[in-house]
């Protein structure tokens, strides 16, 4: 089964440190979610990252940091890809041909069932009720997803609620991966959450 790590949109102590950290235990895939940051910001941050580590990056990307002059390119950065929030999916934004786009997210079974996009994988959420989103609940029935899965022409990725006690669920129900945040940046050891995962999954 997948494993993905989501980051937290704000900056979390330690972070760039812990992630190398994450890799060095075996994480497959980050996606760095950062929408209120600027090209600086996430230069500056992925600088913190060994680049060995880059090809397993994706970023999630926002008009502000994907324009013509996005420099990362320029700084020799290469990561695995971009995910197109639904948001900017929606807004039709015109990407880079030298980005390759990994993934994009749903947050209804029919949008993700009549998805026609040449993706690696879909996210659809919130599966259970969110760890890190205080409010943010559960939004679907598990035997109507199940049999939603079953259909889907994507690998689909459950978001929202996931930890290490969730992965024979999302397993049962379908899914080829999961999507973590609150998961190992809300828990007391997050490298300890990580290693979880790693051998649950």
């Amino acid at each position: 089964m997948k494993l993905i790590l989501l980051t937290a949109p704000d900056h979390q102590p330690d972070e760039t440190s812990q992630i190398n950290q994450f890799f060095e235990a075996g994480l497959p895939a980050l996606h760095v979610h950062k929408p209120d940051w600027n090209v600086e910001q996430l230069i500056a941050y992925f600088n913190e990252i060994d680049a060995k580590w880059h090809k397993q990056i994706v970023l999630h990307a926002y008009p502000h940091n994907l324009n013509e002059e996005y420099p990362l390119n320029a700084l020799n950065i290469k990561l695995k890809g971009i995910h197109q929030p639904e948001r900017v999916r929606q807004d039709t934004m015109p990407l880079p041909d030298k980005f390759k786009v990994i993934s994009t997210s749903f947050h209804y079974i029919k949008d993700l069932l009549a998805c026609k996009g040449d993706y690696d994988y879909l996210f659809i959420s919130p599966i259970f009720n969110s760890i890190s989103k205080q409010g943010y609940q559960a939004a679907f029935d598990l035997e109507e997803l199940k049999t939603a899965l079953a259909k889907s022409q994507h690998q689909v990725i459950a978001l929202g609620g996931i930890d290490a006690d969730k992965i024979a669920t999302v397993r049962e129900l379908g899914f080829a991966g999961i999507g973590v945040l609150g998961g190992v940046w809300g828990a007391a050891a997050p490298l300890e959450a990580v290693e979880r995962l790693l051998a649950k999954c």
